[in-house]
């Protein structure tokens, strides 16, 4: 939306530029201007996205029950997630999930085959100190029968985070 306002405001500012010939010079010192700074801006202010990755260290959050659901063409985990952070809003997980072929239950998980690997992302919004669900979507590409026991574990390989307390 934000878009679509400076796109009208720019076409406003144009068109007066035109149709004004005697504000020509100062609007084209007001345009300089602003461009520089916005120029400035984009150079020394950090991107958000990147300052929100890993706000939260991985041993901050914890996964509750997490299942595995594997469905035709995709898998989805889901679970809750808790949030003990002091000060930050968890909005992204980054998750690694490796589904085994396993020969029996007790098989130690480094003695089976992996049969699938897949890294997923889920998007919860968890105020600090508390607990939400969270899903995300896999997609495990050639993923051959179970000739024995399926297995499969997670790990959480990165977090996404917003500063609340300036809000």
């Amino acid at each position: 939306m934000i878009a679509v306002e400076v796109f009208i405001v720019l076409s406003l500012y144009i068109y007066i530029l035109f149709r004004q010939p005697e504000l020509r010079l100062a609007g084209s010192v007001v345009a300089f201007t602003l461009i520089g700074g916005l120029v400035y801006y984009m150079v020394t202010v950090p991107p958000e996205p990147q300052a929100e990755m890993n706000r939260i260290a991985i041993d901050e959050i914890i996964l509750e029950n997490p299942e595995l659901e594997l469905g035709p063409r995709t898998a989805t985990l889901t679970g809750r997630v808790i949030n003990n952070s002091p000060e930050f809003t968890l909005t992204g997980i980054n998750l690694d999930v490796t589904i085994y072929d396993c020969p029996a239950g007790d098989t130690p998980l480094d003695a089976c085959f992996i049969i699938g690997e897949d890294d997923g992302y889920a998007r919860p919004s968890v105020p600090p100190g508390q607990l939400r669900a969270f899903t995300a979507t896999l997609l495990f590409n050639n993923m051959p029968e179970v000739s024995g026991v399926q297995r499969w574990e997670y790990k959480v390989t990165g977090t996404r985070a917003l500063d609340t307390t300036n809000r």
